[in-house]
């Protein structure tokens, strides 16, 4: 392979990673996780980031300070 397909063929990969790093972050912030560190994760590890973050759950928010039976009653 000569030296312009080849760095040709690096930048390609370097802009698939940074693609699928931002699409990591998006998707994190959507399930309620850490951006920065899916960011991290996802630059060093794509293809396991990619796969990984398809298959997890939202972590759900509850609201603090919340009187269950005050809300019974209305």
């Amino acid at each position: 392979m000569d030296q312009g397909a080849y760095a040709f063929l690096q930048i390609i990969l370097f802009v698939g990673r940074i693609l699928i790093t931002v699409y990591c972050v998006n998707t994190a912030k959507k399930l309620n996780r850490s951006g920065t560190g899916w960011g991290f994760f996802g630059f060093f590890l794509p293809i396991v980031a990619l796969i990984w973050i398809q298959f997890m759950k939202p972590i759900m928010v509850w609201d603090k300070d919340v009187d269950i039976n005050q809300a019974e009653n209305k």
